[in-house]
Parts: structure tokens; sequence; C-alpha cells
């Protein structure tokens, strides 16, 4: 009788752990509006926006204004771009009290993506012999497949703080290395993009 006790007694102390953890999870918010922080000092501003969708899978989609940033080479860039990929969650973050999990947007992930930018900037051709130098109005374009590594952190439950490095291949218009606002790729000859970002943003229900 006493042994049925005790089990009974930890059946229902587990039942009740495991619905408090539903409980949780069902009462956090589950969408993300961010904004890339330090991407006014690459010469776009971009936010994002991600939602929970089920099992520790979420979605992000980030849209930026090319050209609402800083211009320190004065070509004066004008364009948009955009980001979007599946975010999967490598391992659920628990805080120590009953090993519950923290928070379902925040950990380290892993983030395949879509990259593509479209814009127009001035194009400098330097004379050599004149030290004269001249402008064309260029139009570019250019897309990347890449495949990220991040880590996000839920803070109350309020804000989120998001750091991410991404590496695949990238291509553009010309064929020729360039910096793309939405991403960084070598040419033709060697199609290997990079892009990395720290966002900062505001949690939703």
């Amino acid at each position: 009788m006493k042994n049925f006790l005790i089990s009974a007694f930890l059946l229902i102390s587990g039942a009740a752990s495991a619905q408090q953890i539903v409980t949780d999870f069902e009462s956090q918010k589950k969408s993300i509006v961010k904004m890339e922080f330090f991407s006014p000092l690459t010469g776009n501003t971009t936010f994002g926006y991600e939602r929970y969708i089920k099992d520790w899978v979420s979605w992000e989609a980030k849209v930026g204004i090319i050209g609402l940033g800083l211009d320190p080479n004065e070509i004066d860039p004008s364009g948009v771009l955009f980001r979007v990929g599946p975010k999967f969650k490598l391992n659920p973050d628990f805080v120590a009290d009953g090993m519950k999990g923290s928070h379902l947007l925040s950990g380290k992930y892993i983030r395949p993506e879509i990259a593509m930018s479209f814009f127009t900037q001035d194009n400098i051709v330097y004379d050599e012999f004149s030290g004269n130098e001249s402008r064309n109005r260029e139009d570019y374009s250019a897309v990347a497949i890449l495949l990220n590594y991040g880590r996000q952190y839920v803070l109350a439950d309020i804000m989120s703080l998001d750091y991410h490095v991404g590496l695949g291949y990238g291509f553009n218009s010309g064929g020729e290395g360039r910096y793309s606002y939405s991403h960084a790729a070598g040419g033709r000859d060697f199609p290997v993009a990079v892009s990395a970002g720290f966002t900062i943003g505001v949690l939703l229900k």
C-alpha cells in the first residue's frame, strides 16, 4: 500500500510538472519584430519578423531599404533587399529550476535562407592619367543561398537579442565580387557568399 501511494504521488507530480511546462509555453509570446541593429552602418536599414510555427521551428523574413543608412563612399545606393527562411532550433534552453524550457524562441539555431537584393548605385571610374573621376549610374541584382548559425536570447518575454553568421553560394549581375547589402559574395570564379548580423527585437503575441 505504501509503495502504491508513493508511485501514485510521483505519477501525479510528474503530470503536474509536465502540464506546467506546456502552460508556460502556451502563455509565451510567439512573434518577434526585429531590426538589424548595425545595418544603417552598412548602407541599409533592415527589419525582420519571426513567427514560431511548431516543434521548435519558426519562420523568419527580413526586408531592407538600401540607401537608408550611412554612405561613406558617396555612391548614393538605392534599392531593396529580402531574406527569408525557416529557423530550426538545435536544442532547448533550460532554466535550473525544474529544468523547464526557458522560451520557445530562444537558443541556438540553424537557418537556411535565400537572400536577394536589387539596387542602383554610382560606379566610380578613375582616370589614372588625368586624375579625374567619372560616375556611371548602374543597376545591380544579387542572390545567395545561405546556411546561418546563430544564437537568440529572449529577455523576460519582452525583447530579443540575436547574433548570426552565414555561409553559402552567391551570384550577382556582372559576375564580380561585390557587397550586395543582403550579403557579400565572390565573383563568378569563387561564388562563396557570407553574411553576419545582430538583431534586437520586441516580442508580440
